[in-house]
């Protein structure tokens, strides 16, 4: 059986290569820049014969939860190389990793997901759904003229790290499953050649400035016949519908494309003629409740309920057992209870409907639920909900 245990660091730069290659990339970075940003105490190398041919990494992170911040085991680099496949390494690893997660008391991790079949199985739940867009310039009118007092001007791509992480925070406020964008990111987006390349491809940045402050932005690059919107970040409705009048109206374009747009989006309800934008959904991040307890006196309930949960965690022995949840807006106390259930739900239910990706009863019409009481169902959607539904812009 190979070996499972930290990266050395004189291995960092062997493990990264190994990690590109088993994703079918050739390692392109200079790593003397990563290798402050990772701690080696929280690598995984999984040695065979000598030889790398695993590995995993957590990053410790801050997630936006209803009502707050928790703190995350941000799961990245996860990998097998292609001549150790199917041998029982990927749950080895992640048995391993989740332990040393449960060891270090941080109650929640999360990941995103190369393969939505892989993590299933570990007891993550989708937290967050994204949709991509696509709309002919045609079909962009509006069903009202917005009076948008503002102005639409470029920003220097050295400047981003300077002007936008303000705007970014300002447009994920009080909404779940937000990792905020690290300072070495926007320094490192900020220095990228794409901004500087010839020919179509290249990326832009423009602001909605109103008051003299940056309300909106967006990143954007073309790719004729359309207009890729990388990410759209707005902090009040005449921001947000200022930029897309600006991606939609660029000449020499037919259509736009956006990626990664919260499912509650308010530009369909924009359009008047919404039928022309064709929306496709997939899953965002994946998160992994490590401990129920912790993670469920992290967040706010929108409703003040008491609620018995019988837990389904095959891969966690410490969740496998029912929870009391008694919680409000001012916050919430969860406790071991050796009372009768109200509802019986899977870990990776729970993941789901943590965030807010999905309610209770949805849970449980795909057999991820089981109410053993009438009314509980609603009574936990009620309890559970959010204001906004969760996404995830931003990878970490």
């Amino acid at each position: 059986m190979p070996e499972l245990r930290n990266v050395t660091p004189d291995e960092f730069e062997r493990w990264m290569r190994v990690e590109s290659r088993a994703h079918g990339n050739r390692f392109n970075h200079d790593p003397e820049e990563l290798r402050p940003h990772f701690d080696l105490t929280r690598t995984i190398a999984v040695v065979d014969e000598g030889q790398i041919v695993g590995g995993a990494h957590s990053h410790l992170l801050e997630m936006s939860v209803p009502g707050g911040v928790a703190t995350v085991a941000g799961v990245s680099n996860v990998e097998v190389q292609p001549t150790h496949t199917r041998r029982g390494i990927m749950t080895n690893m992640m048995r391993h990793q989740i332990d040393g997660i449960h060891e270090r008391d941080e109650p929640l991790a999360a990941l995103f997901a190369t393969e939505s079949a892989i993590y299933g199985r570990f007891g993550y739940g989708v937290g967050s759904v994204h949709e991509s867009w696509t709309i002919d310039k045609r079909h962009t009118t509006y069903n009202r003229r917005p009076d948008s007092p503002g102005t639409i001007a470029f920003v220097d791509p050295a400047d981003i790290g300077k002007e936008l992480p303000d705007v970014f925070r300002r447009g994920t406020e009080g909404r779940p499953a937000v990792f905020q964008r690290a300072p070495h990111h926007w320094e490192r987006d900020s220095r990228d050649p794409i901004h500087s390349q010839g020919g179509q491809g290249g990326i832009f940045y423009a602001a909605y400035i109103e008051n003299g402050r940056i309300d909106g932005y967006v990143n954007y690059r073309t790719q004729r016949p359309a207009v890729i919107v990388n990410e759209l970040m707005a902090t009040t409705p005449d921001a947000s519908a200022a930029l897309w009048r600006f991606c939609f109206d660029l000449d020499l374009h037919e259509r736009t494309d956006a990626i990664k747009r919260p499912v509650d989006d308010p530009l369909p309800w924009l359009l008047a003629d919404p039928r022309r934008l064709q929306r496709s959904a997939r899953d965002g991040l994946w998160v992994r409740i490590v401990d129920v307890a912790a993670a469920l006196q992290l967040r706010q309930y929108l409703s003040n309920d008491r609620l018995t949960l019988q837990i389904k965690d095959d891969f966690c022995s410490w969740n496998n057992r029912c929870f009391e949840l008694d919680g409000s807006l001012e916050g919430a106390i969860c406790r071991p209870s050796a009372g009768s259930p109200d509802l019986t739900i899977t870990v990776g239910g729970l993941a789901s409907a943590y965030l807010g990706a999905a309610s209770f009863t949805t849970l449980a019409q795909a057999g991820l639920v089981d109410e053993h009481s009438p009314g509980v169902l609603a009574r936990a959607d009620r309890m559970f909900a959010v204001q906004l539904k969760p996404w995830t812009p931003y990878n970490f």
